[in-house]
């Protein structure tokens, strides 16, 4: 990608052009060689399982601390929810990216925590390239399923935070060592 062919395939100047591509690169998902251009920046074993227990570390402390949902709350998840599961199993990606950043945008809004929530919500778009392998780890045949949000629900139906912490921490554990799966079966 050049900042020239971006800018005009946009209608923009460069500027705002080359402040997304180095924020981008800043935060790894793109780099830069200088005679080339931009590139997206290569998957790896180490980075994913970085990143992940970076986010696990940051959610699993939003989640120590939120407050419990309303009704009004409870419902909107509920709904978000039911989006979810409707968007994974019809493969549609986009819709379900941006639902999935919504729902976790209002559960981690029940938290007092602001700054924590705003960095979970930043590690979230920084493991979505990862969170994408995750469709590959589904046996053939089986309807896809938002199954640790799901669980988190439940959880939290119960009001028992212990419960809640525990769900993540298992769910989280299991999403993780399927995305390391596959990038270990790509070499990666």
């Amino acid at each position: 990608m050049r900042q020239s062919e971006l800018a005009d395939r946009f209608g923009v100047s460069r500027v705002p052009v080359r402040e997304a591509l180095n924020l981008l690169a800043a935060w790894g998902v793109i780099v830069h060689d200088p005679n080339r251009g931009f590139f997206v920046g290569p998957l790896s074993s180490d980075e994913a399982a970085q990143l992940y227990r970076y986010r696990f570390l940051v959610e699993r402390d939003l989640f120590e601390s939120i407050e419990w949902p309303d009704r009004t709350q409870t419902a909107e998840l509920n709904d978000m929810l039911a989006k979810l599961d409707e968007y994974l199993g019809s493969h549609q990606r986009a819709e379900w990216l941006d639902e999935y950043y919504a729902f976790y945008g209002l559960l981690f809004d029940l938290s007092p925590d602001k700054i924590i929530r705003r960095e979970a919500l930043r590690l979230i778009r920084l493991t979505d390239r990862y969170r994408a392998l995750a469709t590959e780890a589904h046996r053939p045949g089986e309807r896809p399923k938002a199954v640790l949000e799901h669980r988190l629900m439940t959880a939290i139906r119960t009001r028992e935070r212990e419960k809640v912490v525990r769900v993540y921490e298992l769910e989280r554990e299991k999403i993780n060592q399927s995305i390391l799966a596959v990038l270990a079966g790509r070499g990666l």
